[in-house]
């Protein structure tokens, strides 16, 4: 212990402390000077769109209001847009709905006998064929465009 003593002089206590000193300077030069610049902060811009408040019109009677006619429904064969189907006499084949009134459009799915549908379109006239456009009661995706030769007036709501 004393030979440590000894050799710690005030001399080499400051050229330790200098050499701390001088060490962390070059440190902190190096790093600064290999440092990559800080990327410019950029503010998002806000923008503002100002809508209209609507206003007060005035409605005033005009003379030449006309009563709209209410469109009669069509109905081919008993069936019009809004009754119930089934379809029936495919023998197990199953009734091809398609993406439109004709058999050249995309065949989207298979309707087997038995199987109801609600009438929301139609009729068209295509194909040798009256189309109606026919949409399952408990799954509105389930639509398409399907033959009238092979559907049949169900009675009730189902």
């Amino acid at each position: 212990m004393e030979a440590i003593k000894s050799r710690l002089t005030p001399w080499v206590i400051g050229g330790a402390l200098l050499a701390a000193l001088l060490f962390c300077l070059a440190a902190a030069l190096l790093l600064g000077l290999f440092r990559r610049p800080a990327a410019p902060e950029t503010q998002p811009t806000a923008e503002l769109t100002v809508l209209a408040a609507p206003t007060a019109t005035s409605v005033l009677p005009s003379i030449f209001d006309t009563p709209t006619p209410t469109p009669t429904p069509v109905e081919v064969g008993g069936i019009s847009i809004g009754t119930y189907v089934q379809i029936n006499g495919t023998d197990g084949a199953g009734l091809r709905l398609r993406s439109g009134a004709g058999t050249s459009y995309e065949l989207l799915f298979l309707g087997y006998d038995s199987e109801v549908f609600k009438v929301v379109d139609g009729p068209i006239v295509n194909d040798g064929y009256t189309w109606w456009r026919l949409e399952a009661p408990y799954d509105t995706t389930r639509s398409g465009w399907a033959a009238a030769n092979y559907l049949a007036i169900v009675s009730e709501n189902p």
